[in-house]
């Protein structure tokens, strides 16, 4: 899988081919076609490891100590700290669903990937639910479950997109900071009222808290592979 990974980190999708795949591994493209059917088929596996990967995270980030923003907060720590480790895998979730994809990979591993991200929606479902429970986030007709889950998808998955692909145009260098993510997120959660507001709050060491406690080995290796 690592292998793959890597054509498409050198070159793009367009560079993941089964004979560039059987050339740089030691199995014969024989046997990678017992195991993928099609180039599609391994672009869903990539879905299904990050998937599984950001569920792992994400778990990491419930676990949090602190009131429902901070441990969404954590969330997003977590995705970004994914993010930057495994930019291919990060992309490629989105690419999965294009239909290229789906015509042609696997119909078991398509059925895997679907599953994989209800429980990722699911877990950020719930975050949000016991946030209104707890009366620190009120829902409306254009602030739906539905609506917040999917905004704070949008910004994190963009604001990464940009800082790791585009980080030397002119927007992005403007607010570049260790907090350029938390910063546009806690734009969206103020804006929904989502207490506490980060006027009441300082987030930047909610993040700090939530790198140190909980991902401090993931960031680690992420040193490791910034200074190889």
């Amino acid at each position: 899988m690592r292998l793959a990974v890597n054509l498409v980190a050198e070159g793009g999708y367009g560079n993941l081919t089964m004979d560039k795949l059987a050339a740089a591994s030691p199995y014969s493209k024989g046997t990678i076609y017992n195991h993928f059917c099609s180039k599609e088929d391994v672009i869903a596996a990539f879905a299904i490891l990050a998937l599984k990967k950001n569920i792992n995270l994400f778990q990491k980030a419930l676990s949090f100590e602190g009131n429902t923003r901070e441990k969404l907060v954590a969330f997003h720590v977590a995705y970004t700290t994914f993010f930057s480790l495994e930019p291919v895998l990060s992309n490629c979730v989105l690419v999965a669903k294009s239909p290229w994809v789906k015509e042609k990979a696997s119909q078991e591993r398509l059925a895997k990937m679907n599953e994989l991200d209800d429980t990722l929606v699911a877990n950020a479902d719930g975050l949000v639910t016991q946030a209104v429970e707890q009366g620190v986030l009120s829902l409306s007709q254009a602030a739906s479950t539905d609506t917040i889950v999917f905004g704070n998808w949008a910004l994190g998955f963009g604001a990464n997109s940009l800082i790791n692909s585009a980080r030397n145009a002119t927007c992005i260098e403007r607010v570049q900071d260790p907090f350029t993510v938390l910063n546009i997120i806690n734009m969206l959660l103020d804006g929904m009222g989502w207490k506490p507001l980060s006027s009441e709050l300082d987030y930047r060491k909610t993040w700090r808290r939530a790198e140190k406690e909980l991902f401090s080995e993931e960031l680690a290796l992420l040193k490791e592979q910034t200074q190889s």
